[in-house]
């Protein structure tokens, strides 16, 4: 993006925050298409309507051909009983994450799985007509007891592993085949500090107790990584298939190149991907920014890696976004105003790259929210890193949100 533009909306977008809780947001849009594989979600393309702050962020994406959705970050029973809750959703978000852990679904035993806390979430999607996203299918963290008791014994060999992976990855692709928006087929694989040449994770995870045992790359070498696309792909061919990590979006936090490392780190891989004929589609980012290094984002330097990306071919997924604020100010308005400024301050940059097709932020209320336990703030007050206050009214992020949105080029 043009630094002077980006500096003219910028303080455009700060000067209108003053006036967020008296004014509504108002202007025309029309209507363009979504992704073809949903046949099912049609909007007129000459069809302009007027809208103000009762509009979803769905509706102001779905005009410029974006995907706008959540995580509701609540269990399914608590969703199911809050109907006020799911009516804010159901109008702020068009697609809905489920959430594949393995401490949720399994396995739990050969060939045992348990969706029964799944099934509800998806179930509302359907009924709602929203699409539904599924996170993750391999990730090195929050697997269910039984693997890890397998991961850590002595007498596991690699055939028994590689025999889980593949029965797993094609149990979950096969369980709502067709009916998926997309998979996180392998999640949070890049950790530089391991000192791998490939940079890749080096699949140790320390257990409740400290301790450190092997997983997926330990028994079964970096070739997993593109032997888990390939089975999801014949498991499910009509969903996309996506890469997904974090740490990708700042620059210099630590005097040093740690964040670019990471996103040439990224790259590497999925040029790697790329090469092999893998069937990935996409980059899942996952945007959990932290509002007290809104100045150490650079959006040329984010521009580049996102075009990069695109270069490939690949389009790119907004996969958790969300804004931490637990080293912000303990004044509601100066935080509130501070998540505001990194939420815009980030989509104008995103969204200006066509290859952006879906943003999701990660929660919906400041009531649910994975940092009120991960990133809590030491003066006891309650974290606020979502665009909807606790009593679930729109805050100055909500704004910023579709302000990006009311900017962003049509895809």
């Amino acid at each position: 993006m043009n630094q002077k533009i980006f500096r003219n909306k910028r303080r455009s977008f700060l000067l209108g925050l003053g006036g967020f809780s008296a004014a509504s947001l108002l202007y025309q849009c029309g209507f363009s298409s979504l992704q073809a594989h949903k046949s099912n979600h049609s909007h007129s393309s000459n069809k302009a309507i007027r809208l103000d702050r009762e509009v979803g962020l769905r509706h102001l994406a779905a005009s410029k051909g974006i995907v706008y959705g959540g995580f509701s970050e609540r269990s399914h029973s608590d969703f199911a009983q809050d109907a006020k809750f799911q009516g804010i959703f159901t109008n702020e978000y068009e697609l809905l994450v489920g959430g594949f852990f393995g401490v949720t679904v399994g396995p739990f035993g050969e060939n045992t799985y348990d969706f029964s806390q799944i099934e509800p979430f998806f179930e509302f999607a359907q009924q709602n007509d929203l699409f539904f996203r599924a996170h993750p299918m391999i990730w090195n963290e929050f697997n269910s007891p039984w693997l890890v008791e397998k991961f850590k014994s002595p007498a596991t060999t690699k055939a028994e592993i590689e025999r889980i992976f593949v029965n797993h990855i094609s149990t979950l692709g096969k369980k709502y085949a067709g009916q998926v928006h997309s998979w996180d087929v392998v999640n949070e694989l890049i950790l530089i500090e391991d000192g791998r040449a490939d940079n890749l994770k080096d699949t140790t995870i320390s257990g409740v107790k400290g301790e450190k045992y092997p997983t997926w790359l330990n028994f079964l070498g970096p070739d997993y990584i593109e032997q888990a696309f390939w089975i999801a792909a014949d498991a499910d061919p009509n969903a996309i298939l996506i890469y997904n990590d974090n740490n990708l979006t700042y620059s210099n936090p630590f005097g040093n190149s740690y964040w670019e490392q990471r996103r040439t780190a990224v790259l590497k891989l999925l040029e790697r991907l790329k090469a092999k004929g893998t069937p990935i589609h996409a980059l899942g980012i996952q945007s959990h920014l932290l509002g007290h290094r809104n100045r150490e984002f650079d959006g040329q330097k984010f521009s580049k890696f996102l075009s990069d990306v695109a270069s490939m071919g690949l389009k790119i997924v907004i996969s958790e976004l969300d804004v931490a604020d637990n080293e912000l100010p303990e004044n509601i308005q100066v935080r509130d105003r501070i998540v505001a400024e990194a939420y815009y301050d980030y989509l104008s940059v995103v969204l200006d790259e066509p290859a952006v097709t879906t943003i999701i932020n990660w929660g919906l209320s400041d009531r649910y929210t994975w940092l009120s336990y991960f990133a809590p703030r030491e003066d006891g007050a309650a974290v606020r890193p979502l665009l909807l206050d606790e009593q679930y009214q729109k805050k100055p992020a909500w704004e910023a949100v579709a302000r990006a949105l009311q900017e962003a080029p049509s895809r």
